[in-house]
């Protein structure tokens, strides 16, 4: 008797039939659109890495959930892609060197991570990403990303959406001074993020004398710093260090640009985000749709990143989810 295996699939991965297809078809061709109407130009990048190389472009977070394997022709470690923005940073710093800047590319992209089978997450992720690759940092260009974003959300059909706003030098530059070791500060990092201001203040508490009452009256603050615009006039009056100001008078002018553009309704200011914080260095920014309980898209600014791949040059970019916008657009109709 044959034993015939099991026909099934592997954990967070799935197919996707015609008509699902269809709907996530007409996504992308909306999406890419508006991308190609900014003037980024399409790229595509190989599926395997070596992981040494790949691990240079990503953040810490990140290199826990590479899926990957010994190559047999090498012997060499492989890691099956996580994200395209190393493997485009690679590419910019090798074989696009020559090109002038600044270089606006897109990309429309499979990527596979590792979840824990109790996440009931997706390992394979269907992303559609822009990256402006430049030779310095303006507010202007980050204000035009996250413009294009929501135009392309607005292209692919979806209304009722929203982009959280926030810049990771703020944050690091209020918790770095801090006269604590680095458990306490991620201690902090994580009530801040959940917005636990009673957590917080047990945390603080644990401190003592460790923060300044002007410290602990801040850090309580970064809980309620959401919202409009204002809310970076509240933060200045606060705030002494002048990493912070410098922080927030960068973030002023980016929401003054995107509200300029006609798009106030649909972004909202977060002092207190965290995400990326090892791998972002400014503008941070992730979109939500109505219904839908994980993000649609993230992205930020990275100037640190080329620079590891031996091309130092400013960069930022954000990514698209693209079967959680399906899904957003599904809740509506």
């Amino acid at each position: 008797m044959i034993n015939r295996p099991t026909i099934s699939l592997p954990q967070g991965v799935r197919d996707i039939l015609p008509e699902e297809s269809l709907r996530i078809g007409k996504v992308e061709s909306g999406i890419l659109s508006v991308f190609e109407r900014h003037g980024f130009r399409k790229i595509i990048t190989p599926l395997l890495e070596y992981v040494d190389v790949l691990s240079l472009g990503m953040g810490e977070s990140l290199k826990e959930r590479v899926l990957k394997f010994i190559d047999p022709s090498t012997g060499r470690v492989v890691a099956i892609r996580p994200d395209i923005t190393p493997q485009i940073a690679r590419v910019v710093a090798g074989r696009m060197r020559d090109y002038p800047l600044p270089l606006k590319l897109s990309y429309n992209e499979n990527v596979l991570r590792y979840q824990e089978p109790r996440d009931g997450k997706s390992r394979e992720v269907l992303q559609i990403g822009a990256e402006y690759i430049s030779a310095g940092a303006e507010p202007g260009i980050d204000a035009e990303m996250i413009i294009m974003s929501m135009e392309a959300l607005s292209e692919a059909g979806l209304t009722n959406f929203k982009i959280d706003v926030g810049d990771v030098g703020f944050l690091r530059a209020i918790l770095e001074p801090l006269d604590i070791d680095g458990a306490e500060r991620r201690l902090l990092k994580d009530a801040i993020a959940i917005k636990d201001t009673s957590g917080l203040e047990g945390i603080l508490e644990g401190l003592g004398r460790k923060v300044s009452v002007d410290e602990r009256e801040l850090l309580l603050s970064l809980t309620a710093f959401y919202g409009e615009e204002e809310v970076i006039k509240k933060a200045s009056a606060l705030v002494k260090g002048e990493g912070a100001l410098k922080a927030l008078q960068n973030l002023g002018k980016v929401m003054d640009r995107v509200i300029e553009a006609g798009w106030r309704d649909s972004v909202t200011v977060d002092l207190g985000e965290v995400r990326g914080f090892d791998y972002y260095t400014g503008i941070i920014f992730e979109g939500f749709a109505s219904g839908i309980g994980k993000p649609i898209l993230g992205g930020g600014r990275y100037d640190t990143l080329l620079e590891r791949y031996g091309y130092p040059c400013a960069a930022t970019g954000f990514a698209f989810d693209v079967e959680n916008i399906v899904a957003a657009l599904e809740r509506r109709s």
